[in-house]
């Protein structure tokens, strides 16, 4: 059976490494830039009174990287892992993840 992993990173100099060295592995997916609702509610209330760092500092990262990777259960594991890894357990790299089974999979994944 497949499954697609989701993985969210924040989007760091760290998460660049990783997805290269997923890419190098023979790991492949689709990556787009998301933002968490955490950075989008400040900016669209109006009536906030308070403003978060994030708004305030140009140099801090922003917005996060949304993996997609179909992937075949067996081997499930070891991407987790490997992303566990690069993340430090998700310290050095904030985030997460998780898998959705899929019940029909077509294409060249």
């Amino acid at each position: 059976m497949k499954v697609m992993l989701f993985a969210i990173l924040d989007r760091v100099e760290e998460t660049e490494v990783l997805l290269r060295r997923l890419s190098k592995e023979g790991y492949n997916g689709t990556v787009i830039s998301t933002t968490g609702m955490h950075h989008v509610l400040p900016k669209i209330e109006g009536e906030s009174v308070s403003v978060s760092l994030s708004m305030l500092m140009d140099d801090l990262p922003s917005g996060n990287l949304t993996v997609f990777i179909v992937i075949d259960e067996d081997k499930l594991e070891t991407l987790k892992k490997e992303i566990r890894d690069a993340t430090e357990n998700w310290t050095k790299i904030k985030g997460g993840m998780f898998v959705l089974p899929l019940s029909s999979v077509e294409g060249t994944f």
